[in-house]
């Protein structure tokens, strides 16, 4: 299927990149394809996908990709998996479309430590472990993993008070923000800042 193309005077180059089937899209996406493929074997190693974002991933997040959506093993690697061009379409498009039920079903099955289709408060503690490492790796403010635990479990308010699903996730139409938490330290900075990024729009609208 040949990628849509559009006119330069139908789009802007800032709609180009947000539409998937854009040839400016499909660019940008092979351009960080290939800047993380440093050893140009066309696949992307662990190591290698831990730099995609400026390296905010945490290292539980990348794992948990390899073993749920990276199936093709490296042309005589062993036992080592690499992901291939498709995979990473799919990481891509994942994570930048977090509150889509597709992105979020993509993402809860990385969080789904124990593929048991729900997350337990062990498992959000486990998860965001790694985000206050890079936290406070940053030079951040110390904060409590409990306090976050319980903030994700009043944001969602689960059908089960002692666990989440997907369809809790789905619901509370925050899933893709509580996602980014869970995964990205960048994704939590956002959301720990979430007033005083919004009074910066607020205050970029009244000046335009």
């Amino acid at each position: 299927m040949e990628l849509h193309q559009e006119s330069e005077e139908e789009v802007t180059d800032t709609e180009q990149a947000e539409n998937w089937f854009s040839l400016t899209s499909a660019q940008r996406i092979c351009d960080m394809f290939l800047a993380l493929d440093k050893d140009t074997n066309g696949t992307l190693s662990k190591q290698e996908l831990k730099e995609y974002a400026d390296g905010t991933l945490t290292e539980i997040f990348v794992e948990r990709v390899f073993d749920e959506h990276v199936r093709r093993s490296k042309v005589g690697g062993g036992n080592s998996r690499e992901m291939d061009f498709e995979s990473f379409l799919d990481f891509v498009l994942a994570l930048e479309n977090k509150d889509t039920p597709e992105g979020l079903t993509y993402l809860f099955r990385c969080l789904d430590l124990n593929g048991r289709g729900f997350l337990t408060t062990a498992d959000i503690h486990t998860l965001f472990r790694d985000v206050h490492q890079k936290w406070i790796e940053g030079g951040n403010y110390e904060l409590c993993i409990e306090d976050v635990r319980d903030e994700i479990w009043d944001m969602v308010k689960p059908a089960d008070p002692l666990r989440i699903a997907l369809a809790d996730l789905l619901s509370c139409k925050q899933g893709g923000t509580i996602a980014s938490m869970l995964i990205d330290v960048r994704g939590f900075w956002a959301h720990d800042n979430r007033e005083n990024l919004l009074q910066e729009e607020e205050e970029q609208v009244e000046e335009a």
